[in-house]
């Protein structure tokens, strides 16, 4: 490889987003049956609809924990809950209402609705992020 073109790529290279990890501690999970399930979106346009990543672990009571590895920095949002009959869904009431432990990142709650996007929203910078959530 010539020099210039060994300077552009070093150059690249250190300017590059780096890539950290999102460890989610999930709290107030009340029994150790099923899983916690986890889903990141990465935008407004997206939020509940489509995530970016989702994840899953075994419900401990007390707390548990999930991560998701390598996530480049910006702006996310998580949707969990606690999966306790393990029938892979969030089961619901005939109103709609869910009736398994759920939470949104920053404890966000919505009126009458989820929370919006940007009410649950955090940043995860380059170093990666640990946060909590709780179930409720």
């Amino acid at each position: 490889m010539n020099k210039p073109i060994l300077a552009i790529f070093l150059a690249l290279a250190a300017t590059a987003a780096h890539a950290g990890d999102l460890v989610i501690r999930i709290d107030n999970v009340k029994t150790a049956d099923g899983q916690v399930k986890v889903a990141l979106f990465d935008g407004a346009a997206t939020f509940l609809k489509q995530p970016a990543r989702v994840a899953d672990a075994p419900a401990t009571a007390g707390s548990t924990t999930v991560t998701f590895k390598d996530l480049p920095p910006g702006d996310y949002a998580l949707s969990l809950y606690h999966d306790a009959n393990a029938n892979g869904k969030m089961d619901r009431n005939p109103a709609g209402i869910p009736i398994e432990p759920y939470a949104f990142s920053k404890d966000a709650q919505g009126f009458m609705g989820p929370p919006a996007f940007d009410a649950a929203k955090i940043a995860v910078p380059a170093a990666g992020l640990d946060t909590v959530a709780t179930l409720r």
